[in-house]
């Protein structure tokens, strides 16, 4: 009676198991399953009744695709008291023929020396893997890199993945002790790091809000992460090791700079127009006055001035007449260009004919102690084109380089590498004033003045700029202050058009 009570015992306790057991007689039949067992080989728990049972009627261990069992429970025999399933182990049940991998370790109970039983302890590890896969696959595709420390070692380990991302060599077993860790730190992120480590450690309470900080990446530039961790305590309650996860946020930083940089760029374009506005009201009233005032002197005063007074008066109301059409034109093209009405009509256009019309006209308002030449190769070529537009390009150019020169040269042209360019760059070069280098990169933009005195509305170079865009072409400008600048537009040249 006792030992049957002892049995009963026993089973309740294997059944009680969250993993499968199975028992062995010293010849490799199975004399007994627990619940779970059965359960994972689809069998029903009559078995028992006729049991000793054939293990290759129940279950088969695969491992590479080839039944190891039969080899495990040899080496059992021949006096291993343990043996642990290598990795990638399947079970196949013999009922439905399904196969699942498991985690599992053979044990013996002896009688002194003598083999009396085998014991197979195994756990189905379906879900287990699936959810790393699932976790791994996340990781993957979000750039989060999980990590722990150990206290007690003063060491990190961390996700292969991470030194792969950084660009650094991985530590020994991907480790890292804390002063590599800290030395990769952006000195300014050091100090909020240490007082998130100081919560963890004192185990008093977790810090779950998110840190984020820089690493100097294996090329020296700086990449930003945010981390987060907790701690897990012994038994005592004190903190023995720290885990927690780094992702890279450096996308969202990057976006976050680039927003940044819209807005204050969008703040100053409504600067400027604001200014631009606020000085429309002088920039048209100055030539009109000047029109109208020496119109009156003219029609008053006709007889009285004699012809050298006559025509500078002429000359001064034709000067301020070209500035307030140029004014008019300026706006009547901004308009264009924010309703998108703009139209281009592209035809065939030879470059000298062009340069050479533009010189024609320039010269007939010749500067003293400036020299306004065309610079042409001996051999024309033909590009496609829009010409009035390109015309108004080049001119606003040259109008330009007249305000701010005072003696030199306006030089202007083309030039093409060689017959076999896929572009021809246009340039027009003068010995003015020149631009400051930290204006260069908003010379182009809409309302910019880089000299407030000068009369402008500050639109001309972003019309300009907005149509060689339009032509399918490039703008640039090289200045250096005291020796002049050149604006050079590069636009697509193909050798058919000539044909």
């Amino acid at each position: 009676m006792e030992d049957y009570k002892q049995t009963l015992y026993n089973d309740e306790l294997l059944n009680i198991l969250p993993d499968g057991v199975i028992i062995f007689d010293t010849n490799g039949e199975v004399i007994q399953l627990n619940q779970q067992a059965f359960a994972e080989l689809h069998v029903h728990p009559s078995v028992n009744d006729m049991l000793p049972f054939p293990t290759n009627r129940l279950f088969k261990l695969l491992n590479k695709k080839e039944d190891i069992l039969s080899t495990i429970l040899e080496k059992i025999r021949q006096g291993e008291n343990t043996y642990s399933l290598p990795e990638h182990t399947f079970m196949q049940e013999q009922v439905d023929y399904t196969q699942f991998p498991i985690r599992g370790e053979f044990a013996t109970i002896r009688d002194r020396t003598n083999l009396n039983k085998i014991l197979f302890f195994f756990r189905n590890i379906t879900v287990e893997l699936t959810q790393e896969y699932i976790l791994n696959t996340a990781l993957q595709r979000t750039r989060i890199y999980p990590w722990y420390y150990d206290i007690s070692r003063s060491e990190f380990t961390l996700d292969d993945r991470y030194f792969e991302h950084l660009g650094i060599p991985a530590g020994e077993n991907n480790t890292l002790t804390m002063e590599e860790y800290v030395n990769m730190i952006h000195p300014d992120d050091r100090q909020p790091m240490a007082d998130a480590f100081v919560v963890q450690l004192s185990g008093n309470t977790t810090f779950d809000k998110t840190v984020p900080f820089r690493l100097r990446r294996g090329d020296g530039t700086w990449e930003w992460f945010e981390g987060q961790s907790t701690y897990i305590a012994n038994i005592s309650g004190h903190p023995y090791r720290l885990v927690g996860i780094c992702l890279s946020i450096q996308e969202y930083k990057d976006i976050e700079n680039t927003l940044i940089e819209a807005r204050k760029k969008a703040e100053e374009s409504d600067r400027l127009k604001m200014a631009f506005l606020a000085n429309m009201s002088h920039e048209i009233r100055t030539p009109l006055n000047a029109i109208v005032g020496f119109s009156d002197v003219i029609g008053s005063t006709y007889d009285e001035l004699s012809e050298e007074e006559r025509a500078d008066f002429v000359r001064l109301i034709s000067i301020n007449s070209e500035h307030l059409v140029r004014l008019i034109d300026d706006i009547l093209d901004l308009s264009k260009i924010e309703s998108n009405t703009i139209k281009f009509t592209f035809s065939n256009c030879s470059l000298n004919s062009l340069m050479m019309d533009i010189e024609k006209e320039q010269t007939m308002k010749p500067i003293s102690e400036i020299e306004i030449k065309s610079l042409l190769p001996d051999e024309d070529v033909y590009i496609n084109t829009d010409i009035t537009h390109l015309k108004q390009v080049i001119c606003n150019f040259i109008n330009n380089a007249r305000k701010f020169t005072q003696k030199g040269y306006i030089h202007f042209g083309y030039t093409l590498d060689n017959r076999n360019a896929d572009s021809v760059q246009i340039f027009v070069e003068d010995t003015g004033s020149g631009i400051p280098q930290e204006c260069l990169n908003e010379i182009f933009d809409r309302f910019y003045k880089v000299d407030t005195f000068k009369q402008g509305t500050g639109l001309g170079l972003s019309i300009c700029k907005t149509i060689v865009e339009h032509l399918q072409g490039d703008i640039s400008v090289k200045s250096e202050i005291g020796k002049g600048s050149c604006f050079t537009v590069t636009l697509p040249f193909d050798r058919k058009t000539e044909d």
